[in-house]
């Protein structure tokens, strides 16, 4: 599982963007929420804050990006096993 996880892993790095960026750009509710969040950035880039304050919340942002992003990462190679496995249950794998 582990050789079949790696090629996966690679074969899915290269087609999840193109997948995504169609997926997202269709996503009405997403682009919505881009928007949103694009004028609280600009109301946060507004505030009267300390340096310190900002580079806290700056680190708070960075650091759920990346834990949001390492999550979809993984729900999205989970998919893609998940798929592997039901071909392989149906024997539609050349296995």
């Amino acid at each position: 599982m582990s050789e079949v996880r790696e090629l996966v892993k690679l074969v899915m790095d290269s087609m999840k963007n193109q997948t995504l960026e169609k997926l997202l750009k269709d996503d009405i509710e997403y682009q919505k929420r881009i928007k949103e969040i694009k004028q609280l950035y600009q109301l946060f880039e507004k505030l009267e804050l300390t340096e310190q304050q900002r580079g806290i919340i700056n680190a708070l942002i960075a650091r759920e990006n990346q834990q949001e992003y390492n999550c979809n990462v993984n729900a999205y190679m989970a998919g893609m096993l998940d798929v592997y496995e039901i071909l392989k249950m149906f024997n539609l794998t050349k296995e």
